[in-house]
């Protein structure tokens, strides 16, 4: 018999439901692997369900700031305004005196 292990629970944050698809597991039997495919057994698949509850994707995102990248990008695609008031090396006063060094 084939065992499909499933984590599933609700994320902490916004509360929704999910199932957590990188965690879920499925593990073939030696009668599956040799006819090629998962589940495809005479006993078929035995489902054992987990409870895990942690942030979903797109409240990790929000927490990292990722979810807001693309609309500051549009945003600033023109110069902004501290670019603009940058000096640049050639335009400040050099110094040419050196003081002299005590002995």
């Amino acid at each position: 018999m084939c065992r499909l292990v499933i984590f599933s629970g609700t994320c902490t944050k916004c509360g929704e439901e999910q199932v957590w698809e990188e965690l879920s597991q499925e593990l073939s039997c030696l009668q599956a692997k040799n006819n090629g495919a998962f589940g495809d057994c005479s006993n078929g698949v035995f489902q054992e369900r987990h409870h895990f509850d942690q942030e979903c994707d797109r409240c990790t995102e929000e927490d990292e700031g990722v979810g807001d990248v693309g609309e500051e990008a549009e945003a600033g695609a023109g110069q902004s305004v501290a670019s603009q008031s940058k000096r640049l090396a050639e335009d400040e006063p050099s110094t040419t005196s050196r003081k002299k060094a005590k002995t």
